[in-house]
């Protein structure tokens, strides 16, 4: 089993008004030379649709010199209809989001809830601030 320290929050990018499913993204991934699956370990759609990705038990593809220990949950969305960045986080995604981190501290308790951008600066995602869930599941 691996040692989780970091549960890292991410966004697809993915303007406002158009969709990127779980789906999309994992053939967008399937299509990138290595991958053989998801990058990340779960990705919640804009209805809150959860939908589980690569295996907690496998290391994922989500962010650099930090996959080993983490898992990656992904949002659909992160820009706004303009594709600037701007949080486009629906309440069905918020409920599904706090669900899932509520199961995953619980599993993971030690485990520091971040933001990709946290981890690496070259860009702001998830595009909005993770220091919420950090205060609901310190």
């Amino acid at each position: 089993m691996r040692t989780i320290t970091l549960i890292i929050i991410h966004c697809s990018a993915t303007r406002e008004n158009q969709r990127y499913t779980a789906e999309d993204c994992k053939r967008d991934h399937l299509s990138r030379p290595g991958y053989k699956d998801i990058g990340y370990h779960f990705y919640i759609e804009r209805d809150g649709k959860l939908v589980e990705g690569r295996p907690v038990e496998k290391i994922g593809a989500h962010c650099e010199y930090h996959n080993k220990h983490s898992i990656g949950i992904c949002l659909e969305g992160g820009l706004d209809s303009q594709g600037r960045f701007a949080d486009t986080r629906t309440g069905g995604q918020e409920i599904t989001l706090i669900d899932l981190l509520a199961k995953l501290k619980n599993d993971y308790p030690h485990a520091l809830i971040v933001a990709h951008h946290e981890l690496n600066s070259d860009k702001p995602c998830p595009c909005f601030d993770v220091s919420e869930y950090r205060q609901l599941f310190p």
